[in-house]
Parts: structure tokens; sequence; C-alpha cells
């Protein structure tokens, strides 16, 4: 996956070279951080991500961000994809511990 160009996960498919994101064939308008974040949580299936490890990746440790805002970025990710976090299909909470990619990835 660290080296595929492209990665899906059944109706998702994000594009690494051009940072584009679509859902069921419609493009999905995401922020710059949010398709890094996504990235991330794609390369890094099925492994629990704690907030403090996406901040040093996602933002950079000099970023004066706080965990919230790993929060924050991750409920616009799931409003983005219609991921309901009660029946997540793309990304899991695992309270108090940070988050983990759901889905069967695969690389193109």
């Amino acid at each position: 996956l660290a080296m595929s160009a492209r990665l899906t996960c059944g109706q998702l498919r994000l594009d690494r070279v051009s940072h584009r994101v679509w859902l069921n064939a419609e493009e999905v308008a995401l922020t710059p951080k949010s398709v890094m974040l996504l990235e991330y949580m794609m390369t890094h299936p099925d492994e629990l991500v704690s907030r403090e490890r996406l901040l040093d990746v996602v933002w950079g440790w000099d970023y004066p961000v706080g965990t919230r805002a790993v929060d924050t970025r991750i409920a616009e990710l799931r409003k983005a994809l219609g991921d309901d976090p009660a029946a997540p299909c793309f990304i899991e909470t695992i309270p108090g511990q940070g988050y983990r990619f759901a889905g069967k990835v695969e690389g193109l």
C-alpha cells in the first residue's frame, strides 16, 4: 500500500498523486489536511492510530494544535464520506485511544 498511487476501499478511491478523493464515482471536496489524514489512515488499515501519532504525521509537532484538531478533522472527514460513527465503514473510533481505518484497503 505504501507504494500504491491509488488506494481503494469499496466505493472510496484516493489518488495519492493528485490528492483527490472519490466516493461512488463522485469527487469529494476535501481540504488538503483531510486528504493527508485519510491517506495516512488508508495506508495503515486495521492499525490503532493515536491522536498524537496523527498530529505528528499530518500536522507536525511544531504546529500549534491540540488533539481536538484531530477529532474535528475526523468528524469533517466522516461527514464528507457519509460515514456513520455508530456503524463505521471507514473510520472507527477506539475510545480513549484513537482511530482505526476499518475498511479493507487495496492498492493500485
